[in-house]
C-alpha cells in the first residue's frame, strides 16, 4: 500500500488504503469513547465502590478495638477500691489475721469469678502490689511474670491509665492477640496497687491480615504483623510498594492502617481491561474485514471503467463497441457519463478540425487584405509617377497627400501613435479634403508643442473633424477649430469646435445609436469609433463630451490622461 507524506502524517493515498483507515477509526473510535465511559464507571462505580467497602471495614476494625479498649476501663472500675473488690483487696494485703485473710480470699475470689462470668471476654486480670511478698494477686489465669511487667507498646495514656497492645497474651499457654490495661488503684494507706486486665482481640483483621499495623499519634509503630515491612518503633512513611493504604484514626490518636495489594485491589478493574482489549481487537478485526469486503465490491467495478478508459482511442472508430456495465448503479452511471464525455469529445475535436480548415482560409483572406493595399499603394505610385512626367503638379500632390492618408488609415502604424503623427496625418486628410471640395471651409489646428510626444490611440482627431465636415455644414462655408492642449494634473485635452447648424436636442441621444439605417449614412460611426478606443485604452479616466445646439454648433471635448492606461497588444 502505497504512501505519501502529508503534514508529517503518513497518510494513504490509495482507495483501498483510505477505505481501510476509515472503516478501522469508524471502529475504534466507538470502542475508545465506549471503553472510556465504561473505565469512568467501572472505576467510579467499581472500584470506588471497593474502596469505600474496605475503608468502611477499617472504620469498623478501629471502632472495635477502641470499644473494647473502653471496656477494659469499665472492667476496671469494679476492681478498684471504691464500689468495688480494690477495698477487700487492700485489707488482705494489709491484714495480719490469718483467718480473715482466708475469707477475704475466698471473697475476693468470687468476685473476680463474678466479673470474668459477666466478661466472658476478659483474658488475664490480676492485682499487682510490688511492695507485696507476693506482687501477682489472685491471678484468674496462670500467667509468665517478666512478660506481664513489660506487654507491648503503650497506644495511649489517659489519667491513670496505660493502654497497650495489640500484644500476646502474658497467660502461659494460649498466646492469643490482646489488647491490656495497666490502672492504678488509689487508696488511703497510699499502697502502691495497680490492676492488669487483657481482652481478647484474635477475632479481628488485625490478628489475621499480614501487614496491618496500628501507628499513635506521633508516627511511630505501635503493632506491627509478622507480614508488614514495618517493625514496632519504626516511623511510619510510604505504603509499601504495590499496595495501597486505608487508615482510620481514634479520637485517642492512634491510627489502624490497612494495606491491600494493588493486585488484588484492581482485580475488577483488570478484569474489564483484558476483556475490553479482547472486545476492542475482535472489533478491529472485523473492520478490516469489512474493508476488505468493500473494497472487493469497489474494486471490481473500478477494473471495467479503467478497462473502458483504456479502450478509447481517439479515431479508432469505437463507435460499434457495446458499453460494459458492472452491476452497480452507481458506477454504471460513471460509466454513462464517460460515455457522454467522450462523445462529446470526438464532436469538439471534429468541431476543432473544421475550425482549424477554416483558419487556413482566413489566414488566406488576410494575406489578400494585404496584397490589395500593396496594389492600391502601387498603382497610386504610378499615377503620381505619371502626373509629374507630365507636369500636373496638383495631381501629383493630392495623390501624394492621398496616398500618405490611405497608409495612416490602414494601419501600417502602430495602434500607438504620438500627439505629432496624429496631428500630421490630421493635416494631410484636412488637405484631401480642401482639394475635394475646394476650400469652402477651414480647419484650424493648434497643437501645443509640449503635447507631440505624448503616446494616443491612433485614428481619434480624423473622425471627430469628417464628422463636423459631413454633418456640421450644410453646403455653406465653415470653420473647424481644433485644439490638443495640457491640463493639470497629468491630463490633455482635445477639443473640436465648429460653426455649423447643431445638433437637435432630440438627436442628441441618437449619436452613439447604431442602427442599418444610421449606418448606411455613416451618422455616429466615427463618434463610436472613438469612444470605444478611450474606454479601451483609458477605462473610466477618459471623458467624452458633446455640447450642440442649434444654429450655435458642436463641441466635442476629450478630457484624457497623458498616458495611454493599456499598453498596445502586440
Amino acid at each position: 500500500m502505497g504512501h505519501r507524506m502529508n503534514s508529517g502524517k503518513i497518510v494513504p493515498h490509495t482507495l483501498k488504503g483510505r477505505l481501510a483507515l476509515v472503516l478501522v477509526l469508524a471502529t475504534a473510535i466507538p470502542i475508545v469513547l465506549i471503553g472510556l465511559v465504561s473505565y469512568y464507571w467501572i472505576y467510579d462505580i467499581q472500584i470506588g465502590r471497593i474502596g469505600q467497602d474496605i475503608q468502611n471495614q477499617v472504620e469498623r476494625e478501629q471502632q472495635e478495638m477502641e470499644k473494647r479498649l473502653d471496656e477494659l476501663g469499665r472492667v476496671s472500675q469494679l476492681l478498684v477500691g471504691e464500689g468495688g473488690i480494690g477495698q477487700d483487696v487492700m485489707t488482705f494485703i494489709s491484714s495480719k489475721d490469718a483467718y480473715e485473710k482466708t475469707k477475704l480470699y475466698d471473697k475476693i475470689l468470687q468476685s473476680a469469678s463474678n466479673i470474668n462470668f459477666a466478661n466472658p471476654s476478659l483474658g488475664v486480670m490480676l492485682y499487682y502490689a510490688p511492695t507485696y511478698k507476693d506482687p501477682f494477686l489472685f491471678p484468674n489465669m496462670k500467667v509468665e511474670q517478666e512478660l506481664l511487667l513489660h506487654p507491648g507498646q503503650t497506644m495511649y495514656s489517659k489519667n491513670k491509665f496505660e493502654y497497650y497492645g495489640p500484644h500476646p497474651s502474658v497467660r502461659v499457654y494460649n498466646k492469643v492477640l490482646v489488647l491490656s490495661l495497666w490502672r492504678e488503684v488509689e487508696n488511703e494507706e497510699g499502697m502502691p496497687l495497680s490492676i492488669y486486665i487483657e481482652r481478647d482481640i484474635s477475632d479481628l483483621m488485625i490478628a489475621s491480615r499480614p501487614g496491618d499495623i496500628l501507628v499513635s499519634s506521633s508516627g511511630q509503630v505501635l503493632y506491627s504483623h509478622s507480614g508488614s515491612k514495618y517493625k514496632i518503633g519504626d516511623a511510619y512513611g510510604e505504603p509499601p510498594e504495590e499496595t495501597k493504604a486505608f487508615a482510620a484514626t481514634s479520637r485517642n490518636g492512634w491510627t489502624y492502617i490497612h494495606f491491600v495489594p494493588l493486585g488484588e485491589y484492581n482485580r475488577e478493574i483488570n478484569k474489564w481491561f483484558y476483556q475490553f482489549i479482547a472486545i476492542a481487537l475482535l472489533s478491529l478485526l472485523i473492520g478490516f474485514l469489512l474493508a476488505w469486503f468493500i473494497w472487493k465490491m469497489v474494486y471490481g467495478p473500478i477494473r471495467v471503467i479503467n478497462r473502458e478508459i483504456h479502450h478509447f482511442q481517439i479515431g479508432q472508430g469505437n463507435e460499434s463497441r457495446k458499453l460494459a456495465t458492472t452491476g452497480t448503479v452507481e458506477f454504471d452511471n460513471v460509466l454513462n457519463n464517460f460515455e457522454n464525455m467522450k462523445n462529446r469529445i470526438k464532436e469538439l475535436i471534429a468541431d476543432i478540425e473544421e475550425k482549424e480548415k477554416r483558419k487556413g482560409q482566413l489566414e488566406v483572406e488576410k494575406l489578400l487584405v494585404q496584397i490589395n493595399p500593396h496594389f492600391l499603394h502601387n498603382t497610386l505610385n504610378t499615377v503620381q509617377w505619371l502626373a509629374r512626367m507630365n507636369g500636373q503638379k496638383d495631381i501629383a500632390n493630392l495623390v501624394a497627400v492621398f496616398t500618405r492618408v490611405l497608409h495612416y488609415n490602414l494601419g501600417k502604424k502602430s495602434i500607438i501613435v504620438t500627439v505629432r503623427d496624429e496631428v500630421q496625418a490630421l493635416r494631410d486628410y484636412i488637405e484631401l479634403q480642401s482639394i475635394r471640395y475646394d476650400h469652402k471651409f477651414q480647419v484650424h489646428v493648434h497643437a501645443e508643442e509640449a503635447a507631440d510626444p505624448i503616446a494616443i490611440p491612433r485614428f481619434i482627431m480624423q473622425p471627430l473633424v469628417e464628422n463636423a465636415l459631413y454633418h456640421a455644414f450644410d453646403n455653406e462655408e465653415g470653420q473647424i477649430d481644433v485644439t490638443i492642449r495640457l491640463a493639470p494634473r497629468g491630463r490633455m485635452q482635445i477639443i473640436v469646435r465648429d460653426n455649423g447648424q447643431g445638433i437637435p436636442p432630440e438627436r442628441m441621444h441618437e449619436l452613439f445609436e447604431l442602427d442599418e439605417q444610421r449606418q448606411r449614412s455613416g451618422l455616429g460611426i466615427g463618434l463610436r469609433y472613438v469612444k470605444k478606443m478611450l474606454e479601451v485604452y483609458y477605462g473610466s479616466e477618459a471623458l467624452f463630451s458633446v455640447h450642440s445646439a442649434p444654429g450655435e454648433g458642436t463641441t466635442i471635448t476629450i478630457d484624457m490622461p497623458d498616458q495611454v492606461k493599456v499598453e498596445e497588444q502586440r
